[in-house]
């Protein structure tokens, strides 16, 4: 009898790991992408051609996060690999990546970004793929003109924070910045139609329809941003220097190379905040609450939490705005 039951569980055990089994073998199309608000992109453009994974859990902190072994296995049912190209986990598990799936085709969205702090100088580019959505619909130029007058004003200048991004690097986060938003979706529309070409006519209309959304956030930001009467926000982690480039707000990071600020940066932020009379603290929500909740109290500032990681993209970018508005705005302080 105890034989019986033992063998039953091992049938029922085998059937089980067979249903779950995805990628090649159950005729599943995967695509795996580095960090969440890649999945928002490649679901806009691809429709239900190819299931979405998400390396990084929700909540994770990018800088220090290592992938478990089952995360890592999961990649052997992929058949392509969209990275960010500047975030030091992708760096330091890369080749394990591959070795898993060897044959996984990789697109690294960095390669057509100006990045800031890679030595060259930033550059405003939403202008020029505003220009290719007009020319993709066929309609009148009155929305690039609206942009061409607003470049007059931003071009050439460089709201990054001011002590540059923590790790004196690269900066990764350009994906908040609609602009080049614009970029990665035309590259990874490319990458799609040369993974499924057959699928070229709808993976075109979708990108169609996918630049003129994000032309609308470009304009629903530069209006809200420009009805801001203060510009300058605090922030933990500076993950906002390309909205802030491109919409022309400061970011003051008060990480301390990358760790809690030291209660001589705490006191010399508080005396900055109450100088430039700061209204605003963003804190991500993977990061510890305690400091930025002391400079809320002691300068009157709103802490609102906003997640850059949000697999929502709009929704992301449209909250940091609202919120740089107003404190009354839509997104309200979660302590």
């Amino acid at each position: 009898m105890r034989r019986n039951t033992i063998c039953l569980l091992i049938l029922l055990f085998a059937f089980t790991a067979c249903g779950r089994r995805t990628g090649a073998g159950s005729g599943e199309r995967i695509i795996t992408v580095t960090i969440p608000p890649f999945a928002w992109f490649v679901e806009g453009i691809a429709g239900d051609d190819f299931t979405v994974n998400v390396l990084l859990p929700p909540g994770a902190d990018h800088h220090i996060w290592e992938p478990l072994p089952a995360q890592i296995n999961s990649l052997s049912g992929s058949e392509a690999l969209i990275i960010n190209g500047q975030l030091g986990f992708e760096e330091a598990w890369m080749s394990r990546f591959m070795q898993v799936n060897q044959k996984m085709r990789v697109l690294d969205l960095s390669q057509n970004i100006r990045i800031i702090g890679s030595g060259e100088q930033a550059e405003e580019k939403l202008h020029q793929g505003e220009a290719e959505t007009h020319d993709h619909e066929g309609e009148n130029q009155a929305g690039e003109e609206h942009h061409d007058d607003e470049a007059e004003n931003t071009a050439g200048e460089d709201h990054t924070d001011h002590e540059g991004h923590a790790h004196g690097g690269p900066d990764p986060h350009y994906w908040m910045s609609p602009g080049e938003a614009l970029i990665m979706a035309h590259d990874i529309t490319d990458f799609l139609i040369g993974l499924n070409p057959g699928s070229y006519e709808k993976y075109e209309a979708n990108l169609t329809a996918m630049l003129k959304r994000i032309v609308e956030i470009d304009s629903l930001v530069r209006q809200t941003v420009a009805a801001a009467p203060n510009k300058t926000v605090m922030i933990y982690h500076p993950a906002l220097a390309y909205m802030g480039r491109d919409y022309g707000f400061e970011q003051i990071s008060f990480e301390d190379e990358g760790k809690s600020p030291s209660p001589a940066r705490m006191k010399e932020l508080i005396d900055m905040a109450r100088i430039k009379e700061i209204k605003t603290i963003f804190i991500q929500a993977e990061y510890d609450l305690r400091n930025a909740q002391s400079l809320s109290r002691e300068t009157g500032a709103e802490l609102i939490v906003i997640n850059p990681m949000n697999s929502n993209w709009p929704e992301a970018v449209v909250e940091i705005a609202k919120a740089i508005t107003s404190q009354q705005s839509a997104v309200i302080s979660r302590q």
